[in-house]
């Protein structure tokens, strides 16, 4: 699977704000995992994922830089691109 394409300005907020997607390797079909990144050089800083099960795109945010449960599921959505700005807006920045 390839990442779903999404709009020209949310895919140049990505750059300019050096945000990527990257897909998972290794899911089974139809539960595709793409990880929404901040990359900062060596150490690329996680910010969440979105999943696609049972034909939604379920959206994970980092929302805690430390403990067990790092991510909240921040929402269903019917579009990748939905989901990816679900991420982005629940996302807390730690360093």
């Amino acid at each position: 699977m390839a990442i779903p394409e999404v709009s020209t300005a949310l895919r140049r907020s990505l750059e300019r704000h050096r945000f990527a997607l990257r897909l998972q390797p290794g899911v089974r079909p139809g539960e595709e995992t793409v990880h929404v990144v901040l990359d900062g050089g060596d150490d690329p800083l996680h910010a969440g994922h979105v999943t696609h099960y049972l034909g939604l795109w379920c959206a994970f945010a980092v929302v805690r830089a430390h403990g067990l449960f790092r991510s909240d599921e921040v929402g269903r959505h019917e579009t990748f691109e939905d989901a990816v700005l679900a991420v982005l807006m629940s996302f807390t920045y730690v360093e």
